[in-house]
């Protein structure tokens, strides 16, 4: 009996903390989705003021996006799986108009889980509360490069514990910045560290910089003011895990330069020494471990099997190319632009299937471009600009994978650095958006280009072009293409720049052309266009030295009016008029030609070959000819009647 009740109180008693247990995890989901709700608002609200302190006072950056309240679709802004911001990446994106930006950092503490935050090339000055930064504990990625910034923002960068990615290059005025180095001494897990072109000279570089931050792999110190002091770079030697070093466009020679990153002991992948005080140096490196090779003014023992770009700029090499590099079977970087190569271009550049950027322009290079082109698959940049390449451009462009499908530049030997172009930070020149650019860094991650300007290739520009829908930018100006401007440019949905200019196209500019929603620069200028100028969506920004050059074009944004609005060029009416009397003619001789030869195989040939068919043939003349004339006497005969 006692057992019994034993039982029937477990029983209920398990029953009542089930339910409790439900209603515990209730109320913790509520209390979960309730809170979630809210940051996932407050990150809306916060993005949203932050695109105004952009904007501030009368700009029109990000105008016709971040509209909506998913967030995570919006334009350079991604979320993690919990649909929480963790990437933002505005670089270049405030207008120089609007002077500058005093950004609020609390704006930015809202967002808990970035891992990733480029505000470069913004105009930053000084900041509003810059203490607010250290509520981003989970920071990974930090770009401020090419701002002035005063320095009040460098000494609050030691409390971000979890950063590993620095980038602090082009920071003007160097006064204000470089005193607060020193905050960086703290960073014990920073694995990047970018102050290119910051003045910096030896006594600049606090001491416990190069000590403390032992977990340092990529650092960059290129074009400052260090010369010969051994001391700020003896320091280099306690950085054991050091992978990439780039000391470029400094004063340097042999004897500031120390030689323990060069030992046998040494991490060093990437080394770039270029453009400094240095006559001739001796190294040995061992062990195959550099991936990366940016000075010619060596000799010694380097093993090259492992070399992954190969930075060859304006060295000076002339004639021939050398077939040597057929033996890097992991390049992935190719740079040998501004020397006066004078050979056709190589057709075994596909033999090294893992290139993503060739950089041979100004050079003498001259023939065709060669097919083998259209094998490399992991293509991202080509640029053949300033030669003197003829022919015709291949048609087979279509085949290079990655400008036919978005995807990301990844050089898998340095995972780590997700977002920037690889440990080197290649710089890559493209002639994009009115002007020569340098492309460093992050902005790299998923730009594609092609630059085929200034050569002299002839005819039509290839419809399959249109099919390139990962390509970027586009240059084909200065050449000597002929024909029409494909329309299948419309379906390029990431092209942001379109150089057609100096050429001699004819007809009009496709007006499906406006469905390029990215595009930000278009030049067709000096060719032989003309009609109506299709003047929607993007294509509103552009003035008229787009157009200039063509004598055909009308409409805004010129000040010639198109006399109807489906005005066709001159050219086109005379191809029409030309085709219509080419059809006319057509048409009729092709209908003698076909009365000719029914003529004679219904009727002649018949009549020669088969007697019975002659014996009808006349006896149905001869019944004819009775019938007309019997017809014809009896109206003879009623006319004599009548009068």
């Amino acid at each position: 009996m006692e057992f019994t009740k034993f039982v029937q109180k477990w029983q209920l008693y398990s029953a009542h903390r089930a339910v409790l247990s439900c209603i515990f995890w209730l109320i913790l989901w509520h209390l979960f989705t309730s809170s979630n709700g809210a940051t996932k608002e407050e990150e809306r609200r916060a993005l949203l003021q932050l695109k105004d302190s952009l904007n501030h006072p009368n700009g029109s950056a990000l105008v016709n996006e971040w509209v909506g309240n998913d967030y995570c679709n919006w334009y350079r802004i991604m979320c993690d799986g919990n649909l929480l911001v963790n990437n933002i990446v505005l670089s270049s994106i405030r207008q120089l108009g609007l002077g500058i930006w005093y950004p609020n950092a609390t704006l930015l503490s809202h967002f808990e889980n970035l891992e990733y935050l480029d505000l470069s090339d913004n105009n930053i000055g000084s900041w509003i509360m810059p203490e607010a930064l250290c509520r981003m504990s989970n920071l990974k990625v930090l770009d401020l490069s090419s701002n002035p910034l005063n320095g009040d923002i460098i000494p609050q960068i030691r409390c971000l514990p979890s950063l590993e990615e620095l980038y602090l290059s082009s920071i003007y005025p160097n006064h204000a910045f470089i005193p607060a180095l020193s905050a960086l001494c703290e960073l014990k897990n920073l694995r990047a560290l970018y102050l290119s072109n910051n003045s910096i000279n030896d006594e600049n570089i606090p001491p416990c910089m190069l000590r403390n931050l032992s977990s340092l792999e990529t650092l960059y110190l290129s074009g400052n003011l260090l010369s010969n002091s051994p001391r700020t770079l003896a320091a280099l030697c306690g950085l054991r895990n050091l992978k990439v070093l780039n000391l470029r466009d400094n004063f340097l020679d042999e004897s500031s330069i120390p030689s323990c990153p060069f030992n046998n002991g040494s991490s060093l992948e990437s080394l770039n020494i270029s453009r400094n005080k240095l006559k001739i140096m001796d190294i040995h490196i061992y062990k195959e471990k550099l991936r990366r090779l940016g000075s010619k003014k060596f000799r010694g023992n380097i093993n090259m099997s492992n070399l992954a770009c190969l930075h060859l700029r304006n060295v000076g090499f002339g004639g021939s190319f050398t077939r040597s590099l057929v033996n890097l079977p992991v390049l992935e970087v190719l740079d040998i632009s501004w020397n006066n190569l004078s050979v056709s271009i190589p057709d075994w550049f596909h033999t090294m299937p893992n290139l993503a950027i060739i950089l041979l322009s100004r050079n003498l290079f001259h023939g065709t471009i060669p097919i083998s082109l259209c094998q490399i698959q992991k293509l991202h940049f080509l640029d053949l600009s300033a030669n003197s390449l003829s022919g015709v451009i291949p048609t087979c462009l279509n085949n290079i994978t990655s400008w036919k499908k978005e995807s990301a530049l990844h050089l898998p030997y340095f995972t780590w650095i997700s977002t920037s172009f690889a440990d080197y930070r290649v710089k890559v020149p493209l002639t994009t958006k009115g002007n020569s650019l340098v492309y460093e860094g992050t902005p790299l991650y998923f730009i594609t280009g092609l630059d085929l300007s200034m050569n002299q290739l002839t005819g039509e520009i290839p419809s399959q072009l249109g099919e390139l829908g990962a390509l970027h930018s586009l240059n084909l100006s200065f050449n000597i293409l002929t024909g029409h401007i494909p329309k299948s440019f419309s379906i390029m949905e990431k092209l942001e720049s379109l150089d057609l200019s100096h050429n001699n196209l004819v007809g009009s500019i496709p007006p499906e052309i406006v469905q390029l929603h990215f595009i930000s620069t278009f030049n067709a200028s000096f060719n032989n266009l003309g009609g109506s100028i299709p003047f929607e969506n993007n294509f509103r920004t552009f003035d008229e030295s787009s157009y200039r050059g063509n004598k055909g074009l009308c409409g805004l944004p010129l000040d010639t009016a198109c006399t109807s609005p489906n005005k066709k060029p001159p050219q086109q009416d005379e191809e029409e008029e030309r085709a219509g009397t080419a059809e006319s003619d057509f048409f009729f001789f092709s209908c003698i030609a076909v009365s000719y030869v029914v003529g004679f195989w219904v009727v002649i040939l018949p009549l020669v070959v088969s007697k019975n068919w002659r014996r009808k043939h006349y006896a149905a003349v001869d019944s004819c000819i009775y019938i007309c004339c019997n017809k014809f006497s009896g109206f003879l005969t009623r006319i004599k009647d009548f009068c």
